[in-house]
């Protein structure tokens, strides 16, 4: 890979500290190096800003739903919303649900670097990654679905966390997967009931757990595991009115409850 100098952008980098200044930015071997010496390809980037890749932690670009969601937009495939071929780039279709290679394309316009898919089923991994391998330029990874599988539910009832995190490191390995995902902890198994979950604190039928253990236990074991990334949490009653009370439960736990029973009635809320 050639040495590479990107001259005379403005350059935004929170980390560092570095606010909108006129920099030279020096990479060697896709590295941000102090200066590269001898022979380099020079980038002229007079007004216009230099940044780091953004990262999009949850966006659907691939899987079992999102494929779902292309079969209800035919109209999505009018000429439109076509991108053409070029020299450069593939053909594609899509706006409210994109094509793979629109999708990478439209991400790095944007200045993305990574996007993640936050609920990869665990049947359909592997149409998922095949269908990253055909999302071009951007990084990918995927956050398998945890929340409501019944051996997750089985260990937790049992509070076997040992077995819970070996069944939960197979799963990340056998799916290629990043991150623990949770949907609507214990919702969606009452779903297939009819039912829901209406709080923290409801019991899941057949199983005698709730979705607070479902969520205590499985970031328990995220910890045990050392896996880069906490759990990532879809809380019960998500777009309903009044959700805000279980999101803010599902974050704080017992600091919240001890909040609303004894002081929320005279003091502003430090969760808002």
């Amino acid at each position: 890979m050639k040495d590479l100098i990107i001259k005379n952008g403005l350059v935004y980098d929170p980390l560092n500290k570095i606010d909108g200044e006129k920099k030279d930015i020096h990479i060697k071997n896709g590295v941000v190096v102090k200066k590269v010496n001898g022979d380099a390809k020079v980038i002229d980037a007079s007004g216009m800003i230099i940044m780091p890749g953004g990262v999009d932690i949850h966006s659907h670009i691939a899987g079992a739903k999102v494929n779902l969601g292309r079969a209800f937009r035919p109209e999505d495939k009018l000429s439109e919303f076509n991108e053409k071929r070029t020299k450069l780039t593939r053909s594609g279709s899509g706006w409210s649900v994109p094509s793979t290679w629109v999708t990478g394309y439209r991400y790095a316009k944007l200045g993305y670097t990574t996007v993640v898919e936050p609920a990869m089923s665990l049947l359909k991994a592997r149409h998922t990654h095949e269908e990253f391998l055909d999302i071009p330029i951007i990084d990918k990874a995927a956050f398998p679905l945890f929340g409501n599988n019944w051996f997750i539910m089985e260990y937790v009832k049992q509070k076997d966390y040992e077995k819970l995190a070996a069944y939960i490191a197979w799963i990340l390995k056998a799916t290629k997967g990043y991150a623990v995902k949770i949907v609507n902890p214990g919702g969606v198994e009452n779903w297939a009931w009819g039912k829901n979950v209406n709080s923290l604190d409801d019991h899941v039928f057949h199983f005698e757990v709730t979705p607070r253990e479902i969520v205590e236990s499985l970031a328990k074991v995220n910890e045990m595991l050392k896996l880069p990334h906490t759990i990532h949490v879809h809380a019960n009653n998500l777009g309903h009115p009044g959700n805000k009370e279980h999101t803010l439960e599902n974050l704080f736990g017992e600091q919240f409850l001890e909040y609303k029973k004894n002081v929320g009635k005279w003091l502003p809320n430090p969760f808002k």
